[in-house]
């Protein structure tokens, strides 16, 4: 089994922590892990052209052709993403919309995906990023195994919080079997 993790966090912190607790994990099973920062990729913007549509290539040169050769051989996919506004960050939305090279050719259909996010205040707040990441999973055809989503109010409160590290543990156990 091969897990990809893609981190939409623009910074070192709870997202990102979170998204390494899973793959440290999942390492324990001898699964093959991929953590993705997108913040230290190259990834241009989407500009609607259709290329991918109709060529079936995208027409941008960035990280995106390698980020998605790693996407296609995952078993299960892993995003994450610190809640902004309620929604992921921008980064991460613009790495989605980078998604439809692989939509238009169903490569990402009926793979497993799961959801991780963070957010300072609220619930609310939060499921309306994980709705985000589920509208995406939809529009993709891709078989969703589950999502986390913790409250955070510092930087770094996910890791010095042992019932949060309990429940990203236990989250870890259910993706993968």
């Amino acid at each position: 089994m091969k897990i990809v993790a893609v981190c939409g966090s623009p910074r070192k912190g709870n997202t990102e922590f979170m998204l390494k607790r899973i793959l440290t994990q999942a390492e324990k099973s001898e699964i093959s892990t991929d953590l993705i920062l997108l913040r230290n990729q190259r990834i241009e913007f989407c500009d609607g052209c259709l290329s991918c549509d109709s060529s079936s290539v995208c027409n941008k040169r960035d990280d995106m052709q390698m980020i998605c050769s790693k996407l296609e051989d995952a078993d299960l996919i892993i995003f994450g993403s610190p809640t902004y506004f309620d929604n992921v960050t921008g980064m991460m939305k613009n790495f989605i919309d980078r998604l439809e090279f692989l939509l238009s050719q169903d490569k990402l259909k009926e793979k497993r995906i799961a959801f991780v996010a963070v957010g300072q205040d609220s619930n609310k707040s939060i499921e309306s990023t994980i709705g985000f990441f589920e509208k995406f999973a939809n529009i993709a055809s891709m078989i969703v195994v589950g999502d986390l989503s913790l409250i955070a109010k510092d930087y770094q409160d996910i890791e010095s919080d042992d019932e949060k590290i309990a429940k990203i543990d236990e989250f870890t156990k259910n993706i993968i079997n």
